[in-house]
């Protein structure tokens, strides 16, 4: 898994990252989904929340991808 570290750029945190997913089990509200989103999809299976590691919303990392246009748009 990828190093997480707090950056101050708005633009490059888990909160706005593409895999971001949100979750009423974790503490922050927020789970790294990396691991499920860049699985083939054949190759995805549904597992717990659990087993995505929770992130803060200001964290990022070097997978952080950004979240299409279209996404971005609904959130404002």
């Amino acid at each position: 898994m990828a190093q997480l570290e707090s950056h101050t750029d708005p633009d490059l945190r888990c909160a706005c990252c593409a895999y971001v997913m949100p979750s009423e089990t974790s503490a922050t509200g927020l789970r790294c989904g990396l691991k499920y989103f860049t699985s083939s999809v054949i190759a995805r299976k549904f597992l717990r929340m659990q087993h995505y590691p929770e992130v803060q919303a200001s964290n990022a990392c070097e997978a952080w991808q950004a979240r299409p246009a279209l996404e971005r748009a609904r959130e404002d």
